[in-house]
């Protein structure tokens, strides 16, 4: 066993599972991570892509942005999260995708955050203009596990470099 990514692998403070291939859950964990935020990001970008203004009205219900930005956000946002849930279904630039998902989800929290902290009564649009649920806590909470899941499961690219960096039970 290497003894500098022994070191890191204390460091991190990852729990030793017993009996487990650790190498193998992690693995097993980044898949399961990229494939749902994957899904989850096309699934949500397909109605925003059809129907943009409605989307476009989502998006100044938040009354965050302006007209131009609003715009830009509207055009640029569904394609950015079409293109990172193909990436992390497909496999492919998966550390990108995974930091792009991060950021999204970031922006997603803070934009939800806001709106509940402003007491505005609109509907997320979230999954496009079909899904008509008004912004609560639980949608808070919804966006606060996708931003979770996508940071954790960079960072653990990042520090076993997709999992190779995962000591082997000796």
């Amino acid at each position: 066993m290497d003894v500098r990514r022994s070191r890191v692998f204390d460091k991190v403070g990852l729990v030793k599972l017993g009996g487990y291939n650790e190498r193998r859950v992690y693995k097993i964990f980044l898949y399961v991570v990229r494939i749902c935020l994957g899904c989850i990001f096309i699934y949500s970008s397909i109605p925003k892509i059809r129907q943009p203004y409605d989307f476009l009205s989502s998006v100044y219900g938040y009354e965050l942005v302006g007209v131009k930005l609003g715009m830009f956000v509207t055009m640029v946002f569904p394609w950015v999260e079409l293109f990172a849930g193909i990436c992390l279904v497909g496999g492919i630039f998966v550390s990108g995708a995974l930091l792009a998902s991060s950021g999204m989800a970031s922006i997603f929290t803070f934009v939800i955050g806001w709106a509940l902290y402003m007491n505005l009564d609109i509907s997320c649009g979230c999954f496009g203009s079909s899904s008509s649920e008004l912004i609560d806590y639980w949608t808070l909470i919804r966006a606060l596990v996708i931003l979770v899941a996508g940071l954790s499961a960079y960072i653990l690219m990042l520090l076993f470099k997709c999992g190779e960096g995962i000591p082997e039970r000796g």
